[in-house]
């Protein structure tokens, strides 16, 4: 369990861009905290938009690129004006156009990587974010990105892990009635997936994982995202499997579809940082089945609280599909176990404790 963690005081300016559901329920936290906080971000985000309404004081920046010179100038401004200990950039852009902004303002920076396999030390544009030697931390979103950045020669204590910490309380299944619209049993087992199918995630697999299943057996998989394969509508014609692969295309309720699926599958086939939309369904009970690449291993324990098989074998995915349709006790365990995971080593809270203690360190 996380312990509170009063820190020394001290200035931060957030420079957030569109952000994510973790990072708009930490910087209020922040605050509450008794951290003083300057916010640039783009408030027309989702994200942001509940923030807003409370009041909370942020500044509009939706930066255009990884040079803008426009965003450059206000977080200058901010800089040279607010007094900050630190400046804490969210995303690679961020932080790019922050180290240009910061260049001789005595400010402490921190940094974020969340992938992996994009950086290349030869290639000179990677020195203005992560690889620049003016970044004092780089949060990594899992151990799998720290020992990424580690191989491409960052020094290690430059690195700090904090998972994207969640709050099961956030998010609320949709009805399992909800599924009736795209044709679904209600009897049916149901496959959840989100991802733009994108080859690197590997949906190919899990269309192949599903067509070898017995046609008798109850399943139907449920893809939301938008559809980046050409091949995949060749697939399902090929395959035979049309009428139990439903796709959705994008859809702003993806979490809470997911919640009403019996399983969910993550078929990424590398690289894979740390996936935020198995962790949304694992805080609604969901037990998933991923690929053992990048940071997957970390949150899933295999047999324990889902399923791990190796990336790109449609055989094993499919025969852990059929393990989950045959042995539904299995499969709510897992669920469960899913659930407490989260609500331990990846909650919200320790989050919030490991970010301040990252704070603190630098002061």
């Amino acid at each position: 369990m996380s312990t509170l963690f009063v820190p020394k005081p001290m200035k931060v300016l957030l420079v957030a861009g569109v952000g994510e559901r973790p990072e708009a329920h930490l910087f209020p936290e922040l605050v509450a905290r008794g951290i003083q906080v300057d916010l640039l971000c783009d408030t027309t985000s989702p994200y942001f938009g509940p923030l807003k309404n409370t009041g909370f004081p942020m500044t509009h920046l939706k930066m255009k690129a990884r040079i803008d010179p426009a965003a450059i100038r206000t977080i200058r401004g901010f800089l040279k004006t607010g007094q900050h200990d630190i400046v804490h950039a969210f995303n690679g852009r961020a932080l790019s156009n922050t180290m240009l902004a910061s260049t001789g303002i005595p400010v402490r920076r921190i940094g974020y990587c969340g992938t992996m396999g994009h950086l290349n030390r030869w290639d000179p544009s990677a020195y203005l974010a992560i690889l620049n030697p003016r970044v004092d931390r780089i949060v990594c979103l899992s151990l799998a990105v720290q020992n990424y950045l580690r191989s491409l020669g960052l020094p290690g204590e430059r690195l700090v892990q904090i998972y994207k910490g969640h709050d099961p309380a956030w998010f609320t299944a949709a009805p399992r009635v909800a599924l009736r619209e795209f044709g679904i049993p209600d009897e049916a087992m149901v496959i959840g997936c989100t991802a733009n199918t994108r080859p690197i995630k590997g949906v190919p697999v899990l269309i192949d994982a599903v067509r070898r299943l017995a046609p008798d057996l109850p399943v139907h998989l449920l893809l939301v995202g938008q559809n980046r394969d050409h091949e995949l509508q060749g697939m399902l014609g090929n395959n035979g499997i049309r009428d139990r692969v439903h796709l959705t295309g994008f859809r702003m309720d993806a979490p809470e579809l997911m919640g009403a699926c019996d399983c969910f599958v993550m078929p990424t086939l590398k690289n894979e940082g740390l996936s935020k939309a198995v962790m949304e369904a694992m805080c609604m009970g969901v037990p998933a089945i991923v690929s053992a690449v990048g940071g997957m291993v970390e949150l899933v324990e295999n047999g324990i609280s889902g399923q791990i098989v190796p990336p790109g074998d449609s055989q094993a995915l499919s025969d852990a599909i059929k393990r989950y349709a045959d042995e539904p006790f299995t499969r709510k365990s897992h669920g469960q176990m899913s659930r407490d995971r989260i609500l331990s080593l990846f909650s919200f809270p320790v989050m919030v404790d490991r970010t301040i203690q990252l704070y603190q360190s630098l002061l």
